[in-house]
């Protein structure tokens, strides 16, 4: 993989801005990631969303950047900077792979949001990082998820059965990924 920058670097897409996040994003994370709705489906975020939990995560970002793992960024809104969500890579350099994971806060689903902040994200991971795959995956029901990893040339691959508890209930997850000449194909076609 790339040499990194010393820190997250910006990503531009048409009408979003991703950047790192900062102390002054907690409010707005606890807020969108506090409805049920929103955490229903992601593994690492409970519900009822913990007090001090968003200055916690924000706070382990510079870390993972900096070992060399991972990157999180605040998804804006290019026009006027509010917080819509969130998207990130966690990669591991020996197998030249990175894990894709992102959410939005409800009130910005079916805006075409995530895919564009997804797209930007993997295009990160095969132009920056170098690397050669790029993988997702979404629990059991998350139709909306599914959408998303398709628009973006993802492969489905499989289901973890009964892999995850999240709130006392086994969920399985769906595995889909994404090879860089893929990629580079599916959006070329969908330009």
């Amino acid at each position: 993989m790339a040499r990194l920058p010393a820190s997250i670097p910006p990503l531009e897409t048409g009408r979003l801005r991703l950047r790192a996040f900062t102390s002054s994003d907690a409010a707005a994370v606890t807020a969108l990631a506090g409805d049920a709705e929103v955490s229903r489906y992601l593994l690492h975020v409970p519900h009822p969303y913990p007090a001090g939990l968003a200055e916690e995560w924000i706070a382990a970002h510079r870390d993972t950047w900096a070992q060399g793992q991972g990157a999180t960024w605040a998804i804006t809104r290019a026009t006027d900077g509010v917080v819509v969500g969130t998207t990130s890579l966690r990669w591991v350099r020996r197998h030249d792979h990175a894990e894709l994971g992102y959410w939005l806060g409800r009130e910005h689903w079916g805006r075409g949001y995530a895919v564009e902040a997804a797209a930007a994200t993997v295009a990160f991971a095969f132009a920056r990082l170098g690397c050669a795959r790029v993988f997702a995956q979404h629990l059991g029901g998350n139709e909306r998820s599914a959408k998303v990893l398709a628009k973006l040339g993802m492969t489905a691959e499989g289901v973890r059965r009964a892999h995850i508890k999240k709130q006392g209930a086994y969920h399985d997850t769906y595995q889909f990924g994404v090879l860089r000449d893929e990629f580079v194909r599916a959006a070329r076609d969908a330009g």
